[in-house]
């Protein structure tokens, strides 16, 4: 891909965050994402499906067992990824939801 080098930057934006007790969930997504929407409209939607999942902050998840995805990402990871298509993102779209409150042995 020499001949995207002009327009593709290949240091990744980073930045390290100390979790804390509220922290809900973490979302990883592309750039098509945050491109058509804000921080604060995806943590809202993401939060929205967590709690409409039944998550009451107690850690618990419905996923039936370990390394299984937790429904209640799955959806919001898919209704962010639907948003931004809609919104007409015109980068490629990409979304992983974190599910935080779980408890991890």
């Amino acid at each position: 891909d020499d001949y995207l080098k002009p327009y593709v930057i290949s240091t990744p934006e980073i930045t390290v965050t100390e979790r804390a007790r509220g922290d809900e969930c973490l979302i990883l997504a592309s750039d098509g994402l945050w491109d058509v929407m804000t921080n604060e409209e995806a943590c809202s939607i993401a939060s929205r499906c967590l709690q409409g999942a039944g998550g009451d902050g107690d850690g618990e998840s419905s996923a039936s067992g370990e390394g299984d995805p937790d429904p209640a990402c799955t959806i919001a990871a898919t209704l962010l990824t639907k948003m931004a298509l809609i919104r007409q993102s015109s980068d490629n779209v990409s979304v992983v939801v974190v599910d935080l409150r779980r408890n991890v042995l």
